[in-house]
């Protein structure tokens, strides 16, 4: 089992450390009613098991309290409440009741980015991009993304086309249209979409 060698008090949080490496942070009430010193032997899994008995009414209104200020994912959620002191075992608790009793649903999160994105000239791979950095899985996805349908995604890059021109007006126009596929490459648009508005430009 890994020995306590130093416990950092930061405000109102508590940091673990064993064998030289910081191993658990955990909020300073529930610390206090969980103590450990340096020196002291520390099996993790029933150590986190006792602290989340502790902690799983304050982790939840924590995250009801979390999620009224803005809708979230549940990994967003997750990594918000480890981050404030709570040990996983309390977190994953938390998440599963709030997933059953439907106030975290990352599909209807997904649905509602996508609302959101697709009034804008998002390119269909850059809002993926978005929506995996935020922990929503390919399949939870799927239904947001009819939200960028081809349509759209036209649009989306000739406006975004139409912008960027400014950059590359003086240029010659094979050039151009080089620069401009890739920028809008970058930008998340699909080779479709890129060939559209650069054909409306240049023809």
């Amino acid at each position: 089992m890994p020995i306590v060698t130093e416990i950092r008090h930061r405000q109102a949080l508590v940091e673990i450390v064993a064998d030289g490496a910081a191993l658990l942070r955990v909020r300073r009430e529930h610390f206090n009613k969980c103590p450990l010193k340096p020196g002291d032997e520390m099996d993790v899994d029933r150590y986190t098991a006792q602290v989340a008995s502790l902690q799983l009414n304050d982790a939840y209104e924590a995250a009801l309290t979390s999620l009224e200020r803005c809708d979230r994912s549940a990994r967003q959620l997750s990594a918000s409440l480890i981050r404030r002191g709570y040990v996983e075992p309390a977190v994953e608790a938390v998440i599963a009741r709030l997933t059953e009793n439907r106030l975290l649903d990352d599909v209807r999160y997904a649905r509602r980015m996508a609302e959101t994105q697709s009034a804008k000239p998002v390119g269909l791979y850059a809002f993926k991009r978005k929506l995996r950095a935020k922990g929503i899985s390919d399949d939870d996805a799927e239904e947001a993304l009819s939200a960028f349908d081809d349509d759209q995604q036209r649009s989306a890059a000739a406006q975004v086309a139409q912008k960027l021109m400014r950059r590359y007006e003086a240029l010659p126009e094979r050039e151009a249209r080089a620069k401009l596929s890739q920028a809008l490459a970058r930008r998340g648009f699909g080779w479709e979409a890129i060939e559209s508005a650069l054909d409306g430009l240049f023809d």
